[in-house]
């Protein structure tokens, strides 16, 4: 019993050998519907659990009078409560990871306030998606994490971007026996500013009710075992976002209207404005009645299991739907982009080469496509060649033109002038290109990673409407941003309020659409589902994937791009179930 102990309490990243990861305990539920209150307020329930916690907290108050992130005081100091390590008796984060851990939620309840503030706190802070390390000394874990196993940590988790910091005495050490865990983190949380011990720890927080699968272990050294896992989306909901319960579904459907798709230009000689917009018509485009779409969708694209065939697609990406509903995809892993007729059951390669995998091929990880109507010829953002190029898609061409190179490109758009946009994941910026120009001028973000106004953090996917106004997918501040033309800072219109799965929330948004009456439709791709947000709305509507991830027809697993027809159905790329599904109007 006392080596258990020690396994549990050594420090907040060593603390991981009680994770019951043998079974699924019951979702944590309830803590979200309680009042918000100040820190002090809030471990009022469990300060019998402790000796002199009043103090503990007082210092936290007191080194967080000036706090980062954008977190209110209280907030900031929950968070650096969490990293203190208390003498004479176990340590916050201790009791509190035993009680997210029992089986018996009911230990719960004396946390809810403290939970509540906490987790409010950390759902504020930026979002880590990469590598980080926690581990254990003196005990082998590999027999409880099989390769291939799916489970879920419970407590609050530490980890560290730098595996050198657990090497130290203080932690793991570098000899002896020690399990060190290797994750593929999706939602970290950088608390790092906010920590007791800051500039030290390079600490990344994951969630409790974390959701993994084990990819794989590995043996470097005799005594060392090293177990890979990667975070994914559990397949229910194990822990509410800290935000009171919102209306249903069906309230929401009786309260609020959905407006049709707006009439858009009707097709022109060659030389029309070109526009990402494909021609979409309602018969009353003037009238506000609620449009839904079937919940089941029909496949007309892929299906067949990821590969290279012309049945087949892999990881597509964006696409692009013509007026005669012909669509064009870009399809990532197959280097290629395919164009596929209505009704046809197999596709056309039409720019790249499917068996060209290595980089040296036209092709390589194409992201997005359009076409300019202008020139007749395909846009294509070539992601993994770092380039923008033009391709003649009519003509049997086995290269195409690069207009933009030296970007780590995402997603395109073109305005009604023929402006190129070009969303720069690295740099975390749009900008918009004349034909021709090399340099462009930044439009939205440019001003480093970060989540204000005037920043972005991994823009994907772009929009841009009849006003020359820009909207960009957000990807990592699970947001949307509008750009109004000429505006040095962009307005949020959907989400931002931390990665979750509420209607207010969106998690790793990708592809958007937005019709003339300003109503936003985006690819919530971590939630599973298509949501709608009217303009100013503060929350979405839920119109597809209401039946979580999966590969029957009415559902999705990672949904990216998406667009419409000329009949309002809507177009979504399922990106790792390889197809695209139609979603008809009702």
């Amino acid at each position: 019993m006392a080596q258990t102990t020690y396994f549990g309490s050594a420090s907040r990243f060593t603390d991981l050998y009680h994770e019951p990861v043998d079974h699924l305990l019951s979702p944590i539920n309830g803590y979200q519907d309680v009042q918000l209150v100040s820190l002090t307020e809030a471990v009022e329930p469990v300060s019998r659990l402790f000796d002199g916690i009043k103090d503990q907290v007082f210092v936290a108050l007191h080194n967080c009078q000036n706090p980062a992130d954008g977190l209110n005081q209280d907030e900031s100091a929950a968070i650096q409560l969490y990293t203190m390590q208390f003498g004479g008796g176990p340590s916050l984060y201790l009791l509190l990871n035993q009680s997210l851990r029992s089986e018996n939620r009911g230990e719960l309840k004396p946390w809810f306030s403290f939970l509540k503030l906490f987790l409010t706190a950390l759902h504020k802070l930026p979002s880590y998606c990469g590598t980080v390390w926690r581990g254990i000394r003196d005990v082998d874990l590999s027999s409880k994490y099989q390769k291939g196993t799916q489970l879920a940590w419970w407590g609050v988790s530490s980890c560290t971007t730098d595996c050198e910091i657990l090497r130290s005495d203080q932690f793991l050490g570098r000899q002896g026996l020690r399990t060190l865990f290797s994750i593929e983190c999706m939602n970290g949380k950088a608390m790092e500013k906010h920590s007791h011990y800051k500039n030290t720890e390079k600490e990344i927080v994951l969630m409790p009710g974390s959701y993994f699968e084990v990819m794989g272990h590995l043996n470097p050294a005799p005594e060392l075992h090293i177990i890979h896992l990667k975070e994914i989306k559990p397949p229910i909901v194990l822990i509410r976002p800290p935000y009171s319960k919102l209306d249903t579904l069906n309230t929401l459907l009786g309260t609020r209207k959905l407006y049709p798709l707006s009439q858009a230009t009707q097709p022109k000689p060659i030389n029309n404005d070109s526009n990402k917009m494909p021609s979409i018509r309602s018969d009353f485009p003037n009238r506000r009645e609620n449009l839904r779409w079937q919940q089941t969708g029909e496949t007309i694209a892929g299906g067949n299991g990821k590969g290279n065939g012309i049945n087949q697609l892999w990881n597509p990406c964006g696409l692009f739907v013509a007026d005669n509903q012909t669509i064009f995809i870009a399809d990532f892993w197959n280097n290629r982009i395919i164009r596929w007729k209505l009704n046809d059951t197999n596709g056309r390669v039409v720019a790249g080469d499917k068996t060209e995998d290595n980089g040296l091929g036209p092709l390589y990880h194409p992201s997005d496509v359009l076409i300019d109507k202008n020139t007749d010829s395909l846009i294509i953002s070539d992601r993994g060649n770092r380039r923008v190029l033009r391709w003649p898609h009519r003509s049997g061409a086995t290269q195409g033109e690069v207009l933009v190179d030296n970007i780590h490109c995402c997603g395109i758009a073109m305005n009604g002038k023929g402006y190129l946009y070009i969303s720069d994941i690295s740099k975390h910026e749009v900008r918009r290109y004349k034909m021709g120009d090399k340099n462009g001028t930044i439009v939205a973000g440019g001003n480093g990673q970060g989540a204000d106004l005037n920043q972005l953090n991994e823009p994907m996917y772009i929009f841009v409407d009849e006003q020359q106004n820009l909207y960009v997918s957000d990807n990592k501040n699970h947001r949307v941003m509008k750009w109004n033309k000429g505006k040095k800072e962009g307005i949020v219109v959907a989400g931002g309020q931390g990665q979750g799965n509420d209607l207010t929330q969106l998690t790793y948004p990708q592809g958007i659409f937005v019709n003339t009456l300003g109503t936003l439709f985006v690819a919530d791709t971590g939630n599973e589902r298509i949501m709608c947000w009217p303009e100013g709305e503060k929350q979405g509507i839920i119109i597809v994937g209401k039946h979580g991830r999966g590969t029957e027809t009415n559902q999705l697993h990672w949904p990216w791009g998406l667009s419409f027809d000329q009949h309002n159905n809507l177009y979504v790329v399922d990106n790792q179930n390889h197809r695209v599904q139609r979603f008809s109007i009702r």
